[in-house]
């Protein structure tokens, strides 16, 4: 690496860019998936005609899914820009979103295994008993994983940035109110994805619902429901 010396301090608005730029081409891959499922359904249709109602169906729960996956990868992304104007700059941090931005880019490529995989069962072209079942199963497991693991690095950052910036003292209110709210907003998130990623795994729900319900909650005040309830549990 380039050292210090030479390119200067690492600021916040040069990471900005940077994140931005990964996080549209990651959208942009996961969208450039859904003409060519399009395609392939209507292939599927002039093949078996007698099929219209599973293909709509298949397309639906692709729709859903694609669109799940969007909207969590965007409060990812803007978990992430939090991360870089208010977390502490240091190496751990920048080692760890880093991290946080290959695992995101994961996501797409796994969800179109997921849909495709999905496709073919309700087409009854391949059988559950099959190694694809296999497959199936492994990929919503990396998605799961990866999703904690990257809501996991947020709520890291969060948590160890606030106990130095204490430390420290003299830090402005609203860096720690914005430093808190991550804090609880990516530790709430962790905890919506292995409930549900343990419900799906178990076969109580089917895809696309998991993923479906995480979206829902990353626009719902999950991390003050959770705090509600921590504080009527344990009273203090």
């Amino acid at each position: 690496m380039l050292p210090r010396a030479l390119i200067g301090d690492i600021k916040p608005e040069n990471w900005l860019g940077f994140i931005d730029a990964i996080y549209a081409i990651i959208l942009t891959l996961l969208l450039i998936e859904l003409p060519s499922a399009i395609l392939d359904l209507i292939k599927e249709y002039e093949k078996h005609p007698e099929l219209h109602w599973i293909l709509l169906n298949s397309f639906a729960l692709s729709l859903f899914g694609y669109m799940a996956i969007f909207v969590i990868v965007y409060d990812i992304w803007a978990h992430h820009r939090v991360v870089v104007i208010e977390a502490v700059i240091n190496r751990l941090n920048l080692s760890l979103g880093v991290f946080m931005l290959f695992m995101s880019s994961l996501l797409p490529p796994l969800y179109h295994i997921i849909s495709v995989i999905k496709h073919e069962f309700l087409t009854k072209e391949i059988g559950s008993s099959s190694d694809y079942g296999i497959i199936f199963w492994d990929a919503r497991l990396a998605v799961y994983v990866i999703s904690f693991s990257i809501y996991g690095c947020i709520a890291l950052i969060a948590t160890k940035d606030l106990r130095f910036l204490r430390r420290q003292g003299d830090v402005p209110s609203s860096r720690m109110v914005a430093l808190k709210r991550l804090k609880d907003s990516s530790f709430a998130m962790v905890i919506v994805i292995v409930l549900v990623g343990f419900l799906a795994l178990s076969g109580y729900m089917s895809a696309p619902v998991p993923l479906v319900i995480i979206a829902l909650c990353t626009h719902l005040p999950v991390d003050k429901i959770m705090l509600q309830l921590k504080r009527r549990i344990i009273p203090r």
